[in-house]
Protein backbone atom coordinates (compact mmCIF):
# COMPACT_ATOMS: atom_id res chain seq x y z
CA UNK A 1 0.00 0.00 0.00
CA UNK A 2 2.73 2.67 1.07
CA UNK A 3 4.35 1.77 -2.37
CA UNK A 4 1.34 2.88 -4.16
CA UNK A 5 0.96 6.20 -2.50
CA UNK A 6 4.71 6.90 -3.27
CA UNK A 7 4.08 6.26 -6.91
CA UNK A 8 1.21 8.71 -6.72
CA UNK A 9 3.73 11.63 -5.33
CA UNK A 10 5.96 10.52 -7.05
CA UNK A 11 3.68 11.22 -10.61
CA UNK A 12 3.07 14.25 -9.34
CA UNK A 13 7.06 14.96 -9.30
CA UNK A 14 7.25 13.87 -12.69
CA UNK A 15 4.62 16.51 -14.09
CA UNK A 16 7.22 18.95 -13.24
CA UNK A 17 9.04 18.33 -16.77
CA UNK A 18 6.09 18.93 -18.50
CA UNK A 19 5.08 22.06 -16.78
CA UNK A 20 8.51 22.86 -17.86
CA UNK A 21 8.78 21.82 -21.66
CA UNK A 22 5.02 21.37 -22.34
CA UNK A 23 5.10 17.63 -23.73
CA UNK A 24 2.14 15.19 -23.18
CA UNK A 25 2.95 11.60 -21.85
CA UNK A 26 0.48 9.17 -20.58
CA UNK A 27 0.40 6.02 -18.75
CA UNK A 28 -2.33 3.02 -18.03
CA UNK A 29 -1.65 2.92 -14.21
CA UNK A 30 0.21 5.32 -11.90
CA UNK A 31 1.31 2.14 -9.43
CA UNK A 32 3.44 0.93 -12.99
CA UNK A 33 6.31 3.60 -12.77
CA UNK A 34 8.65 4.11 -15.16
CA UNK A 35 5.84 2.63 -17.85
CA UNK A 36 5.83 6.33 -20.14
CA UNK A 37 3.53 5.59 -23.63
CA UNK A 38 4.76 7.81 -26.37
CA UNK A 39 3.65 11.22 -25.95
CA UNK A 40 -0.14 12.24 -26.61
CA UNK A 41 -1.57 14.63 -28.98
CA UNK A 42 -5.13 14.63 -28.18
CA UNK A 43 -6.80 16.89 -25.99
CA UNK A 44 -10.78 17.08 -24.12
CA UNK A 45 -13.26 19.15 -26.06
CA UNK A 46 -13.20 22.92 -24.27
CA UNK A 47 -9.33 22.68 -23.18
CA UNK A 48 -6.77 24.07 -25.32
CA UNK A 49 -3.40 22.31 -26.21
CA UNK A 50 -0.78 24.78 -25.01
CA UNK A 51 2.32 22.79 -25.08
CA UNK A 52 3.93 24.72 -28.19
CA UNK A 53 3.85 28.12 -26.07
CA UNK A 54 5.65 26.41 -23.38
CA UNK A 55 9.04 27.18 -23.38
CA UNK A 56 12.41 24.10 -22.60
CA UNK A 57 14.33 26.57 -20.83
CA UNK A 58 14.08 24.73 -17.26
CA UNK A 59 13.28 21.17 -18.62
CA UNK A 60 15.54 20.18 -14.97
CA UNK A 61 13.00 16.98 -13.70
CA UNK A 62 11.30 13.83 -14.35
CA UNK A 63 8.96 13.03 -16.77
CA UNK A 64 4.94 12.74 -16.03
CA UNK A 65 2.71 9.77 -15.45
CA UNK A 66 -0.78 9.18 -15.27
CA UNK A 67 -3.59 6.45 -13.41
CA UNK A 68 -6.90 6.01 -13.86
CA UNK A 69 -9.82 8.58 -14.84
CA UNK A 70 -12.84 9.13 -11.96
CA UNK A 71 -16.09 11.59 -12.00
CA UNK A 72 -16.47 15.33 -12.45
CA UNK A 73 -19.14 17.52 -13.28
CA UNK A 74 -19.90 18.96 -16.56
CA UNK A 75 -19.75 22.61 -17.15
CA UNK A 76 -23.16 24.21 -17.45
CA UNK A 77 -23.94 27.64 -19.92
CA UNK A 78 -25.72 30.15 -19.10
CA UNK A 79 -29.52 31.01 -20.19
CA UNK A 80 -30.94 33.63 -21.76
CA UNK A 81 -32.93 36.41 -19.33
CA UNK A 82 -37.05 35.38 -19.34
CA UNK A 83 -38.98 36.70 -21.66
CA UNK A 84 -36.20 38.01 -23.69
CA UNK A 85 -37.10 38.58 -27.10
CA UNK A 86 -35.33 35.70 -28.75
CA UNK A 87 -31.92 37.15 -27.91
CA UNK A 88 -28.16 35.43 -28.85
CA UNK A 89 -26.80 32.83 -25.93
CA UNK A 90 -25.33 34.55 -23.50
CA UNK A 91 -21.38 33.90 -23.13
CA UNK A 92 -20.53 32.10 -20.47
CA UNK A 93 -18.53 33.78 -17.84
CA UNK A 94 -14.96 34.42 -18.16
CA UNK A 95 -12.30 33.15 -16.19
CA UNK A 96 -10.55 35.83 -13.78
CA UNK A 97 -8.21 35.63 -10.79
CA UNK A 98 -9.33 35.74 -7.40
CA UNK A 99 -7.04 38.06 -6.47
CA UNK A 100 -6.85 40.82 -9.14
CA UNK A 101 -5.11 43.00 -7.43
CA UNK A 102 -1.55 42.35 -8.43
CA UNK A 103 1.07 41.77 -5.66
CA UNK A 104 3.14 44.72 -4.68
CA UNK A 105 6.59 44.74 -2.90
CA UNK A 106 6.16 43.67 0.34
CA UNK A 107 3.15 41.50 -0.24
CA UNK A 108 1.97 38.25 -1.78
CA UNK A 109 -0.94 37.68 -4.31
CA UNK A 110 -3.09 34.45 -4.31
CA UNK A 111 -3.10 32.18 -6.99
CA UNK A 112 -6.60 30.63 -8.21
CA UNK A 113 -8.42 31.65 -11.12
CA UNK A 114 -12.36 31.19 -10.87
CA UNK A 115 -15.33 31.62 -12.44
CA UNK A 116 -19.48 31.01 -11.32
CA UNK A 117 -19.64 27.26 -12.21
CA UNK A 118 -23.74 25.81 -11.47
CA UNK A 119 -22.92 22.16 -10.78
CA UNK A 120 -25.42 18.98 -11.01
CA UNK A 121 -24.01 15.48 -10.67
CA UNK A 122 -20.01 14.64 -11.13
CA UNK A 123 -19.75 13.32 -15.00
CA UNK A 124 -16.81 12.95 -17.09
CA UNK A 125 -15.59 16.65 -17.14
CA UNK A 126 -14.62 19.65 -16.04
CA UNK A 127 -14.83 20.69 -13.34
CA UNK A 128 -13.24 17.56 -11.30
CA UNK A 129 -15.08 16.77 -8.18
CA UNK A 130 -12.70 14.92 -5.30
CA UNK A 131 -13.54 11.18 -6.78
CA UNK A 132 -11.94 12.34 -9.72
CA UNK A 133 -9.12 14.21 -8.64
CA UNK A 134 -8.20 10.80 -6.26
CA UNK A 135 -8.35 8.93 -9.00
CA UNK A 136 -6.13 11.08 -11.41
CA UNK A 137 -3.59 10.70 -8.78
CA UNK A 138 -3.48 7.42 -7.72
CA UNK A 139 -4.81 7.84 -4.50
CA UNK A 140 -8.50 6.50 -4.97
CA UNK A 141 -7.48 3.90 -2.45
CA UNK A 142 -5.57 5.22 -0.35
CA UNK A 143 -7.07 8.42 0.49
CA UNK A 144 -9.95 6.32 1.97
CA UNK A 145 -7.39 4.35 4.24
CA UNK A 146 -4.53 6.37 5.26
CA UNK A 147 -4.27 9.81 6.40
CA UNK A 148 -6.16 9.67 9.58
CA UNK A 149 -4.69 11.82 12.60
CA UNK A 150 -2.31 13.86 9.95
CA UNK A 151 -2.71 17.55 9.89
CA UNK A 152 -2.66 19.58 6.65
CA UNK A 153 -2.01 23.16 6.83
CA UNK A 154 -3.52 26.04 4.53
CA UNK A 155 -1.82 29.68 5.15
CA UNK A 156 -3.63 32.22 3.41
CA UNK A 157 -4.36 35.88 4.14
CA UNK A 158 -8.00 37.65 5.78
CA UNK A 159 -10.77 36.11 7.35
CA UNK A 160 -13.38 33.39 5.87
CA UNK A 161 -16.42 33.52 8.18
CA UNK A 162 -18.35 30.94 5.96
CA UNK A 163 -14.82 28.47 5.89
CA UNK A 164 -16.50 25.36 8.00
CA UNK A 165 -20.49 25.68 6.46
CA UNK A 166 -18.53 25.64 2.80
CA UNK A 167 -16.45 22.92 3.91
CA UNK A 168 -19.26 20.96 5.07
CA UNK A 169 -21.40 21.63 1.64
CA UNK A 170 -18.11 20.33 -0.38
CA UNK A 171 -17.74 17.23 1.36
CA UNK A 172 -21.20 16.30 1.54
CA UNK A 173 -21.60 16.82 -1.63
CA UNK A 174 -18.38 14.59 -2.71
CA UNK A 175 -19.50 11.76 0.09
CA UNK A 176 -16.68 12.99 2.22
CA UNK A 177 -16.94 12.68 6.13
CA UNK A 178 -17.60 15.43 7.93
CA UNK A 179 -15.03 18.02 8.85
CA UNK A 180 -15.94 20.57 11.64
CA UNK A 181 -14.45 22.48 14.57
CA UNK A 182 -16.95 20.73 16.58
CA UNK A 183 -15.39 17.10 15.73
CA UNK A 184 -12.06 17.84 15.71
CA UNK A 185 -11.15 17.88 12.21
CA UNK A 186 -11.37 21.50 11.38
CA UNK A 187 -9.39 24.20 13.27
CA UNK A 188 -9.33 27.95 12.49
CA UNK A 189 -6.93 30.33 13.94
CA UNK A 190 -5.23 33.63 13.63
CA UNK A 191 -1.49 34.23 12.21
CA UNK A 192 -0.49 33.51 16.18
CA UNK A 193 -1.91 30.35 16.34
CA UNK A 194 -5.03 31.43 18.35
CA UNK A 195 -8.49 31.01 17.44
CA UNK A 196 -9.23 34.00 18.20
CA UNK A 197 -9.42 37.00 17.26
CA UNK A 198 -9.81 36.22 13.90
CA UNK A 199 -9.09 38.56 11.36
CA UNK A 200 -11.88 40.14 8.88
CA UNK A 201 -12.04 39.60 5.32
CA UNK A 202 -10.51 42.34 3.29
CA UNK A 203 -13.18 44.71 2.19
CA UNK A 204 -11.34 45.26 -0.99
CA UNK A 205 -12.73 43.21 -3.23
CA UNK A 206 -9.44 43.31 -5.64
CA UNK A 207 -7.68 41.26 -2.82
CA UNK A 208 -10.53 38.83 -0.84
CA UNK A 209 -9.01 35.57 -0.35
CA UNK A 210 -12.31 33.79 0.89
CA UNK A 211 -12.49 31.58 -2.37
CA UNK A 212 -8.60 31.09 -2.19
CA UNK A 213 -9.28 29.22 1.45
CA UNK A 214 -12.36 27.72 0.09
CA UNK A 215 -10.22 26.26 -3.29
CA UNK A 216 -7.14 25.34 -0.70
CA UNK A 217 -9.46 23.67 2.56
CA UNK A 218 -11.47 21.89 -0.15
CA UNK A 219 -8.61 20.14 -2.80
CA UNK A 220 -6.46 19.23 0.53
CA UNK A 221 -10.43 17.80 2.02
CA UNK A 222 -10.28 16.00 -1.86
CA UNK A 223 -6.87 14.20 -1.85
CA UNK A 224 -6.66 13.29 1.68
CA UNK A 225 -9.90 12.97 3.43
CA UNK A 226 -9.04 11.70 6.47
CA UNK A 227 -6.65 14.01 7.38
CA UNK A 228 -6.91 17.41 10.15
CA UNK A 229 -7.10 20.62 8.47
CA UNK A 230 -5.47 23.85 9.89
CA UNK A 231 -6.54 26.88 8.27
CA UNK A 232 -4.43 29.46 9.55
CA UNK A 233 -6.03 33.26 8.25
CA UNK A 234 -2.62 36.04 7.96
CA UNK A 235 -3.93 39.48 9.04
CA UNK A 236 -3.02 40.45 5.38
CA UNK A 237 -1.27 39.58 2.56
CA UNK A 238 2.29 41.15 3.68
CA UNK A 239 5.13 38.61 3.12
CA UNK A 240 5.56 38.80 7.19
CA UNK A 241 2.37 38.17 8.29
CA UNK A 242 2.29 35.21 5.50
CA UNK A 243 5.52 33.96 7.07
CA UNK A 244 3.97 34.41 10.57
CA UNK A 245 0.77 31.84 9.39
CA UNK A 246 3.52 29.38 8.11
CA UNK A 247 5.69 29.51 11.65
CA UNK A 248 2.22 29.27 13.56
CA UNK A 249 1.22 26.31 11.16
CA UNK A 250 4.79 24.14 12.04
CA UNK A 251 4.06 24.99 15.93
CA UNK A 252 0.68 23.53 15.67
CA UNK A 253 2.41 20.61 14.07
CA UNK A 254 1.25 20.34 11.06
CA UNK A 255 2.71 17.43 8.63
CA UNK A 256 2.14 19.72 5.66
CA UNK A 257 1.84 23.36 5.00
CA UNK A 258 0.26 24.50 1.65
CA UNK A 259 0.57 28.28 0.97
CA UNK A 260 -1.61 29.31 -2.82
CA UNK A 261 -0.15 32.43 -3.03
CA UNK A 262 3.46 34.17 -4.90
CA UNK A 263 5.37 37.31 -5.29
CA UNK A 264 8.46 38.45 -7.26
CA UNK A 265 11.48 37.09 -5.59
CA UNK A 266 13.15 39.41 -3.17
CA UNK A 267 15.70 37.40 -1.43
CA UNK A 268 17.68 34.25 -1.07
CA UNK A 269 15.97 32.51 2.18
CA UNK A 270 13.01 32.91 4.58
CA UNK A 271 13.47 30.60 7.52
CA UNK A 272 9.87 30.01 7.83
CA UNK A 273 9.85 28.44 4.69
CA UNK A 274 12.63 25.74 5.47
CA UNK A 275 10.83 23.29 8.40
CA UNK A 276 12.87 19.92 8.14
CA UNK A 277 10.46 17.13 8.46
CA UNK A 278 7.85 19.07 7.15
CA UNK A 279 6.39 19.08 3.40
CA UNK A 280 5.81 23.10 2.66
CA UNK A 281 4.69 23.94 -0.66
CA UNK A 282 3.58 27.10 -2.45
CA UNK A 283 2.28 28.08 -5.94
CA UNK A 284 4.73 28.77 -8.67
CA UNK A 285 2.15 31.65 -9.88
CA UNK A 286 0.39 31.95 -13.19
CA UNK A 287 2.54 34.47 -15.35
CA UNK A 288 5.06 32.39 -16.25
CA UNK A 289 7.75 33.70 -14.02
CA UNK A 290 10.00 32.94 -10.65
CA UNK A 291 8.44 33.52 -7.93
CA UNK A 292 8.66 33.22 -3.85
CA UNK A 293 7.94 31.36 -1.38
CA UNK A 294 8.16 29.14 -4.39
CA UNK A 295 11.54 29.38 -5.17
CA UNK A 296 12.98 29.13 -1.69
CA UNK A 297 15.13 25.58 -1.33
CA UNK A 298 13.15 24.27 1.12
CA UNK A 299 9.71 24.27 -0.57
CA UNK A 300 8.41 22.35 -3.15
CA UNK A 301 7.31 24.46 -6.03
CA UNK A 302 4.12 23.52 -7.62
CA UNK A 303 3.82 24.27 -11.21
CA UNK A 304 0.19 23.33 -13.40
CA UNK A 305 -1.01 20.94 -15.89
CA UNK A 306 -3.54 20.75 -17.96
CA UNK A 307 -5.89 17.44 -17.28
CA UNK A 308 -8.00 15.51 -19.31
CA UNK A 309 -9.87 11.80 -18.86
CA UNK A 310 -8.17 9.25 -22.10
CA UNK A 311 -10.12 6.49 -22.19
CA UNK A 312 -8.76 4.40 -18.81
CA UNK A 313 -6.24 7.08 -18.19
CA UNK A 314 -5.56 10.37 -17.47
CA UNK A 315 -3.17 12.54 -19.98
CA UNK A 316 -1.17 16.03 -18.52
CA UNK A 317 0.76 18.55 -20.39
CA UNK A 318 2.02 21.22 -19.02
CA UNK A 319 0.04 24.21 -18.67
CA UNK A 320 1.65 27.54 -20.19
CA UNK A 321 0.80 30.01 -17.70
CA UNK A 322 2.51 28.07 -14.96
CA UNK A 323 5.32 29.84 -13.12
CA UNK A 324 8.47 28.22 -13.75
CA UNK A 325 12.68 29.11 -14.71
CA UNK A 326 15.46 29.56 -12.89
CA UNK A 327 15.70 31.77 -9.71
CA UNK A 328 17.43 34.85 -10.09
CA UNK A 329 18.65 34.39 -6.27
CA UNK A 330 18.38 31.44 -4.55
CA UNK A 331 21.58 29.39 -5.23
CA UNK A 332 21.29 25.50 -6.78
CA UNK A 333 20.29 22.85 -4.20
CA UNK A 334 22.59 20.23 -3.82
CA UNK A 335 19.79 17.72 -4.76
CA UNK A 336 18.78 19.29 -7.81
CA UNK A 337 20.30 18.01 -11.06
CA UNK A 338 20.15 19.45 -14.39
CA UNK A 339 22.63 21.74 -16.55
CA UNK A 340 19.56 24.09 -17.46
CA UNK A 341 19.89 26.70 -14.53
CA UNK A 342 22.56 27.40 -12.66
CA UNK A 343 20.56 28.66 -10.13
CA UNK A 344 17.36 26.93 -8.19
CA UNK A 345 15.27 25.80 -11.05
CA UNK A 346 11.33 25.42 -10.66
CA UNK A 347 9.33 23.61 -10.33
CA UNK A 348 9.26 20.88 -8.45
CA UNK A 349 6.03 18.78 -8.81
CA UNK A 350 2.83 20.18 -10.93
CA UNK A 351 -0.82 19.20 -10.86
CA UNK A 352 -4.21 20.57 -12.65
CA UNK A 353 -4.26 24.58 -13.06
CA UNK A 354 -5.63 25.25 -16.23
CA UNK A 355 -9.02 26.32 -15.25
CA UNK A 356 -10.06 24.84 -18.19
CA UNK A 357 -9.79 21.94 -17.11
CA UNK A 358 -10.30 22.92 -13.52
CA UNK A 359 -11.58 21.46 -10.60
CA UNK A 360 -15.73 22.26 -8.39
CA UNK A 361 -15.46 24.11 -5.18
CA UNK A 362 -17.85 25.41 -3.51
CA UNK A 363 -17.80 29.43 -1.73
CA UNK A 364 -21.27 30.90 -0.83
CA UNK A 365 -20.26 34.46 -0.85
CA UNK A 366 -19.09 33.92 -4.16
CA UNK A 367 -22.45 32.50 -5.29
CA UNK A 368 -21.94 28.80 -4.19
CA UNK A 369 -20.18 26.65 -6.93
CA UNK A 370 -17.59 27.58 -8.97
CA UNK A 371 -14.88 26.19 -11.22
CA UNK A 372 -11.25 26.68 -10.30
CA UNK A 373 -7.59 26.66 -11.72
CA UNK A 374 -4.90 28.22 -11.14
CA UNK A 375 -1.36 27.43 -9.29
CA UNK A 376 -3.50 27.47 -6.24
CA UNK A 377 -5.29 24.93 -6.51
CA UNK A 378 -2.61 22.64 -7.64
CA UNK A 379 -0.65 23.54 -3.71
CA UNK A 380 -2.69 21.74 -1.96
CA UNK A 381 -3.20 19.14 -4.27
CA UNK A 382 0.68 18.06 -3.73
CA UNK A 383 0.63 19.19 0.16
CA UNK A 384 -2.56 16.47 0.69
CA UNK A 385 -0.82 13.73 -1.11
CA UNK A 386 2.58 14.72 1.00
CA UNK A 387 0.20 14.04 3.98
CA UNK A 388 -0.66 10.47 3.11
CA UNK A 389 3.51 9.86 3.05
CA UNK A 390 5.69 8.26 6.04
CA UNK A 391 7.57 11.29 7.47
CA UNK A 392 10.84 10.20 5.87
CA UNK A 393 8.92 11.58 2.52
CA UNK A 394 8.24 14.40 4.02
CA UNK A 395 11.81 15.27 6.11
CA UNK A 396 13.49 17.10 2.84
CA UNK A 397 10.31 16.91 0.44
CA UNK A 398 11.92 18.71 -2.89
CA UNK A 399 14.94 16.74 -2.29
CA UNK A 400 13.04 13.42 -2.23
CA UNK A 401 11.10 14.42 -5.32
CA UNK A 402 14.24 15.11 -7.21
CA UNK A 403 15.60 11.44 -5.91
CA UNK A 404 12.91 9.44 -6.67
CA UNK A 405 10.71 11.09 -8.62
CA UNK A 406 11.23 8.62 -11.57
CA UNK A 407 10.68 5.38 -9.43
CA UNK A 408 9.76 5.82 -6.10
CA UNK A 409 11.57 3.31 -3.38
CA UNK A 410 9.84 0.21 -2.13
CA UNK A 411 9.82 1.19 1.75
CA UNK A 412 9.38 -1.19 4.26
CA UNK A 413 6.98 -3.41 2.08
CA UNK A 414 3.53 -2.31 4.02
Amino acid sequence: MRAFVLSAVAAIAAMAFVACSGGMQATPSIGSPGTVDAPATTTAPGSTDNSADVSDDTADAPPVTSSKPGTSSKPSGSSPAPHAPSPPPRAQQAFHPICTQAASPGRRQCASIVRVQPRGGCAKSAPYCAAALQSAYGAAQTARSRGRGVLVAIVDAFGYPAASNDLAVYRKSMGLPACTPSNGCLKIVNQSGRTAPLPKPNADSSDDWRAEEAVDLQMASALCPNCKLLLVQANSDKNSDLAAGVNAAAALGAAAISNSYSSAEGGAADAAYSRAGRAITASSGDDGSAKQPCSFAGVVCVGGTTLTAAGRGWVEHGWRSSGSGCSALVAKPSWQHGRDCPTRSLVDASAVADPNTGVAFYESAGGGWQQAGGTGVAAPIVAALFALEPSAVRANAPAWLWRHGRKPPRLGGT
